[in-house]
């Protein structure tokens, strides 16, 4: 008994591993149960959709991730130019402001 409890615990456990493996296994199933060959295609289809929109959506925020990165740079690089420009500016008052001031010192 506790052998065949062990062996159903590793089948469940297991059968997650063999996902990819078993995609047409739900749709023979139906095949199997109703006989039914056009719901057995939907079910496979749908699952298919399924699968793709879930890929395109995860592709979509890891473009958007970027995005938002060269976004960031992009505004880092804006704001240091600014500054520099600012700081340079300041300097370039300093600077004339203190010519004035000797040139009016020694006239």
């Amino acid at each position: 008994m506790f052998k065949k409890l062990i062996i159903l615990s590793l089948i469940l456990i297991l059968t997650n591993c063999s996902a990819p493996g078993t995609a047409l296994l739900g749709p023979s199933i139906t095949v199997a149960r109703t006989g039914n060959i056009y719901q057995a295609g939907l079910s496979y289809s749908s699952g298919q959709m399924i699968k793709k929109a879930k890929e395109s959506i995860k592709k979509v925020k890891e473009s958007k991730i970027i995005v938002y990165q060269h976004l960031n740079n992009l505004h880092k690089k804006i704001e240091k130019d600014k500054f520099d420009k600012l700081v340079l500016k300041d300097q370039a008052d300093v600077f004339f402001k203190t010519i004035k001031k000797n040139l009016k010192n020694y006239n």
